[in-house]
């Protein structure tokens, strides 16, 4: 439909001259003006001998079919004024461009696909014959020809501006060619004068004014200005119901319009947030606002008429909508749900009106970035990361709030559901999005508090959201949702109990029909309810819900009940995970694209494996016997290299199994159709293409899981307790199902050839029962056949034989010879003359046999429409088993990554995991930070918590001297500890942590209205309420953001409570004051980054030179060497040496006051601690002689 030319820069366009005015249109003589008819050819043909080319093309209007660039003439200008007309092509030139031009990617994929003589009919009438529901109606009734009908459409103009004047129209339409003389003349003295190609370049481009600015109708309607536009229920933007999903469309405006275009408006009026993308024939259509969004989007060109219009073919759908769909908009499917003839059946039935004459469209599918779902015109694509929408119901409580929570990934089917208090700073909810971040946010309007608003409009500022209603019919609640998933779903029979297990613990015991919510999970249904309240709007429920797993979402620093997950009797730990909230997971970079610690260990070959890993590093295990088998798995994976690339080869091509699962159960859902779905009416043009593309796949995913077979041989000698139980089958003691009996059924069930060729499925026999009968009635039919022909046979005494196809069949052909024995029960249907004369008889008994046969086929047909259905049903009937090889097959892509970045790296351990430690510890010698290049890095080790280092280290040394980047690093390299990864060090020892916590950076959250020391402080806040003994705290320069006495004494505390704790932690700092508080302190040791400096205590600090070594050395740091950072960032000298005498100043008051304070202090003494002390002041006085500059 989007047509552009297609010429190189500077060149010619295809059509010759002659060309050009074989396709000028019929000259409708009705319509011509009346006067100045014998003017008009004079003047023409004056035109033509005097050279003036430009005039003629001027008035040629066919030549404004291609669009070229124009240049501006005030005398054109007058010329083509009038307004735009739509060209519709002839059927077979209008496809062929369509297709060529406008999708050629999809040229080889089935978009020359020829509809057979019925199919043929519903196009003409859909994609032509659509035009005639839209067009005037008085072109409808006359007695035109059939081939002049298809002629005049290039004239087709569509009644849908009500303010053009008729009169205009009929200028418009008028051919500026008159007859004046024989074509041939004409064409001799035009290219006599023409100058060849230059001279017609010259012609096109001045004649087109395409690329002029253009007012479309759409925007100048009443209802559409912002100043006037409402939703459906008539309300304005500023009401606080306001839908603006909705759009009023007046009344009297829709009994303006044709029939298509009034259907069109309706279905807007409804979704006026979505791009319909509206089908016709085999194409689908966007109309007004819709085609500037297809312009600017998508690339289109406008197409010919008075109104906004571009499109694509069917064939192209995935492509289209996934470009929408990524950049933030919604797609609405709207596909025609039946044929010309149907919809004149059903004209018949009613009193019509001419709004009813006019094929039925429904939207079949909203998609947005939420509501992905793989159907039989979208491909599975590359990305393997979910598409979470998340519904958020709150519960304002003061200070805190109680959250309900529901995120699903409609690609797949999870279900995840939680309820949960939180604090003011809802940490807890934080972190959920942390781990999962949505695509899509569903809420109430005006029913969240105004620190949860905060959250989406500062962390979910760039995901797309949906306000559903706060009130009125459509209000989701805890108890709809019990009563809408007990109606369609879980009904069981009697004693039956089908209800999923995470939904029955949130159901109350009082209410043995599970239709009464429990307490503490009212919330959680609700958000439930609002979830499937959106996917239901968008078409989806009857798709997603079916194949729905429910998970219980419980926050990860929440203590389970030991009821809700097994007893973990390897680990002295509260959790059977590792806590890290959304400021950790920021702070470490641990998950993300880049120079992230997803992004350095995911070597992993399969999607669903990727997305396993990202599990892994989000919540960390604490459960030492996890961790120990797989760390014995890696090793013995890297001790066989080869086996090792081996699996990594198996894998790579594998497809995502998860999404396919999903993608096949949709396929074979038998509740699409007894829900009256509206898929389950929609006419595809391509339905064949699509059902050799399903067949295809289905067999690629047979064939992949075929392939995994050969783990359990593969692995058959494997030691590892972990490796045995992913890859072994249960007879061999492993948790890897035996999917071979399921392959064979599959492998016998269909011709796998023929199905993809023809994308009919037809099963060997023994494969399907209601298919076996259908064959067992055809060849009933054909063994009573044979019988009666033998039994003719005998009557005529010669050999007799069937004669005829279709209706037609099983005429009895009887040589002329013996033809004297038929009697009055044969009659007559035809006579053979010529060389073996005979003649062809039908009976009563050949009628009843044709009936019954035509009968059975009948049946069998519905059988094979319906058998590849079912086919997929079967495989997902299954589905447990293919989970599970999924599962395994995912945690063994994730062990092979891991291995595979272990065997690149130059220094690699297996860190020792121990548990039970009356006083949690870590031992690293010369570790490496994960993400940083080994060659280039400087390796460090530290101890923290041992016999002979305390377990909080207070951390000094120069800027830029690597302390953030060791806290990091260490962090990190716990994190992969944990996750059963070998890590870059030379070594490793750690008690298990449970949670770790970071304050690193300095940052202020504008949006938040949060400073800087706010910001700190609230991240330090959550430390001194969470941490445990357990717990790694990595708090980088607290107290920096206020004045340095308030900082100090903050920094002091904090350090002091953590003392305390006996937590794990690196306090790094530049309050060197605080080394004097703690210097002593048993509790803490000192360590800093070491630096070599030059020409230190020169008077001119410009000339000081600060040797970062990079590396954790004992005791304390003096400076911090800030002036070398001053020139590092290129300060004027004169600032610098103005800020060292100023320091020098402020150095010499401290150390006065230091001073006078030990003074007076020993003077209270007794004589011999008065020697002692005043023998400390050399130290002092040393320092305040070098303060003098």
């Amino acid at each position: 439909m989007s047509k552009k030319l297609n010429t190189s820069a500077g060149g010619t366009p295809k059509n010759t001259l002659f060309n050009y005015f074989a396709k000028s249109p019929v000259v409708d003589k009705k319509k011509l003006t009346p006067s100045n008819g014998n003017n008009g050819a004079e003047l023409q043909k004056e035109n033509v001998q005097n050279g003036n080319l430009k005039e003629v093309q001027k008035e040629s209007k066919p030549v404004a079919r291609r669009k070229l660039p124009t240049e501006d003439s005030d005398k054109e200008e007058e010329i083509v004024k009038g307004k735009r007309k739509r060209i519709v092509l002839p059927e077979s030139e209008s496809e062929e461009e369509y297709e060529s031009k406008s999708e050629p990617d999809f040229s080889d994929d089935g978009s020359d696909y020829q509809p057979d003589a019925k199919e043929s009919t519903f196009s003409e009438e859909s994609a032509s014959g659509e035009e005639d529901d839209i067009s005037e109606p008085g072109t409808e009734d006359e007695p035109t020809p059939k081939k002049q009908r298809k002629k005049s459409a290039k004239n087709f103009l569509n009644n849908n501006n009500i303010e053009e004047p008729a009169s205009k129209k009929a200028k418009i339409e008028t051919p500026a060619l008159v007859a004046g003389g024989t074509f041939m003349e004409k064409l001799q003295q035009l290219q006599s004068n023409a100058k060849k190609d230059a001279a017609y370049d010259e012609i096109v481009t001045t004649t087109s004014n395409l690329d002029e600015p253009t007012v479309w109708p759409h925007q100048k309607l009443d209802f559409l200005q912002p100043d006037k536009i409402k939703d459906k229920a008539g309300r304005r933007p500023d009401h606080p119901e306001y839908d603006k999903s909705t759009l009023h469309v007046p009344e009297k405006f829709l009994n303006t319009l044709s029939p298509a275009m009034r259907q069109w408006w309706v279905l807007k009026a409804d979704n006026f947030d979505c791009v319909l993308f509206f089908k016709v024939g085999k194409f689908y259509e966007l109309y007004h606002g819709d085609a500037d969004v297809g312009v600017n989007e998508l690339g289109f060109t406008y197409m010919r008429g008075e109104f906004a219009h571009s499109g694509f073919p069917e064939i192209s759908f995935d492509k289209m909508s996934s470009i929408l769909v990524d950049r933030g908009y919604k797609v609405a499917r709207v596909e025609q749900t039946e044929t010309p003839d149907m919809m004149t059946e059903r004209c018949k039935r009613i009193k019509s009106t001419k709004y009813d004459k006019v094929v039925a469209r429904e939207i079949c599918q909203i998609t947005d970035r939420g509501t992905q779902v793989f159907g039989s015109q979208c491909a599975i694509g590359p990305n393997h990361q979910p598409n979470y929408m998340l519904a958020i119901v709150e519960q304002d409580e003061g200070t805190s709030s109680k959250y309900g929570i529901c995120f699903i990934d409609t690609s797949i089917g999870d279900f995840h559901v939680g309820e949960f208090d939180d604090d003011k700073s809802c940490s807890r909810l934080l972190t959920l999005i942390s781990h999962n971040m949505p695509v899509l946010l569903l809420h109430e309007k005006a029913a969240l508090s105004s620190r949860t608003q905060q959250i989406l409009r500062t962390v979910l500022g760039g995901i797309q959201k949906e306000q559903l209603p706060g009130a009125g019919s459509q209000l989701c609640s805890a108890e709809k949702t019990l009563k809408l998933l007990a109606e369609r779903y879980y009904a069981g029979t009697g004693n039956e109990d089908n209800w999923p297990l995470v939904l029955r613990t949130m159901q109350s015991d009082m209410d043995h029909l599970g239709l009464t919510p429990a307490d503490p999970y009212k919330l959680a249904l609700k958000a439930l309810g609002q979830c499937i309240h959106y996917i239901a709007k968008c078409k989806l429920e009857p798709k997603v819900l079916p194949m729905a797993r429910y998970q219980l979402y419980v926050p990860p620093d929440e203590q389970q009940e030991e009821t809700a997950r097994p007893k973990l009797t390897s680990t002295p730990l509260q959790r059977s995970h590792m806590v890290l909230d959304a400021t950790t997971l920021s702070n470490l970079r641990i998950v993300g694209e880049e120079h992230s610690l997803q992004s350095t260990l995911d070597h992993c070959c399969t999607k669903f494996g990727k997305r396993l890993l990202h599990h892994w590093l989000c919540a960390p295990s604490c459960d030492l016997t996890v961790l120990r088998e797989r760390q014995e798995a890696i090793g013995e994976l890297l001790r066989q290299p080869d086996e090792l690339q081996q699996l990594r080869a198996l894998l790579a091509p594998m497809p995502d199994f998860e999404r396919h699962l999903a993608q096949i159960h949709l396929f074979g859902n038998k509740y699409i159709g007894q829900t009256e779905h509206p898929d389950s009416r929609a006419i595809l043009f391509e339905e064949k293409l699509y059902n050799k593309q399903k067949l295809r796949s289905f067999m690629s995913i047979l064939k992949g899981f075929e392939t995994l077979m050969q783990l359990p041989e593969m692995f058959q000698r494997c030691e590892s307790t972990l490796l045995r139980r992913l890859t072994q089958l249960s007879a061999n003691g492993g948790n890897y199902p035996d999917l071979s009996k399921q392959l064979k059924f599959f492998e016998n069930a269909f011709d796998h050839e023929a199905a993809a060729k023809a994308g009919v499925v037809a099963p060997q026999p023994g494969m399907d029962a209601d298919y076996d009968e259908v064959q067992q009635r055809i060849a009933e039919v054909e063994e009573r056949l044979q019988a009666y022909l033998k039994e003719q046979e005998r009557h005529f005494g010669c050999r007799v034989t069937y004669f005829g196809s279709d209706k037609k069949r099983y005429q009895l052909e009887v040589p002329e010879t013996h033809a004297h024995k038929a009697n009055k029960s044969y009659a007559l249907e035809g006579q053979v003359k010529g060389k073996k004369p005979a003649r062809r008889y039908i009976t009563t008994e050949t009628k009843a046999m044709l009936k019954d046969m035509q009968q059975a086929e009948d049946a069998r047909n519905a059988v094979l429409k319906d058998l590849a259905r079912r086919l997929f049903e079967k495989f997902s009937n299954h589905y447990e088993q293919w989970k599970q090889c999924i599962d395994c097959v995912a945690t063994l892509d994730v062990l092979a990554g891991l291995a595979e970045y272990a065997r690149q790296q130059l220094v690699i351990c297996v860190p020792e995991l121990v548990s039970g430690q009356a006083q949690p510890f870590i031992e690293l010698e010369e570790g490496y930070h994960p993400c940083a290049n080994p060659s280039t890095y400087i390796p460090n080790g530290l101890q923290l918590g041992t016999e002979t280092e305390a377990p909080l280290s207070l951390l000094t040394g120069p800027n830029m001297g690597g302390k953030s980047t060791l806290m990091r690093q260490l962090g990190l390299l716990v994190i992969m500890a944990q996750i059963g990864a070998h890590i870059p060090a030379a070594s490793c020892r750690l008690s298990l942590v449970d949670r770790i916590f970071t304050r690193l950076g300095a940052q202020d959250d504008i949006l938040a209205g949060h400073s800087t020391f706010l910001v700190e402080l609230n991240e330090t806040s959550l430390i001194l309420k969470h941490a445990t003994p357990n717990s790694l705290v990595l708090l980088d320069e607290l107290g920096r953001g206020t004045a340095t006495y308030d900082g100090t004494a903050i920094a002091a505390s904090v350090v002091n409570f953590l003392a305390n704790l006996k937590c794990r932690t690196l306090f790094s700092t530049h309050y060197h004051n605080l080394i004097d508080f703690f210097h002593m302190d048993k509790r803490i040791t000192l360590g800093h980054m070491a630096c070599m400096v030059e020409n230190e205590d020169n008077a001119d600090p410009t000339q000081e030179t600060v040797t970062f070594l990079y590396k954790y050395t004992a005791g304390a740091c003096p400076k911090s060497y800030g002036f070398n950072a001053a020139k590092l960032a290129g300060m004027p000298h004169g600032i610098i040496k103005r800020a060292y005498e100023l320091s020098k100043k402020v150095e010499a008051i401290a150390l006065q006051r230091k001073i006078t304070t030990k003074i007076v202090t020993a003077t209270a003494l007794g004589d011999n601690k008065k020697h002692d002390r005043l023998n400390n002041l050399k130290d002092l006085l040393m320092q305040l002689k070098m303060c003098h500059v």
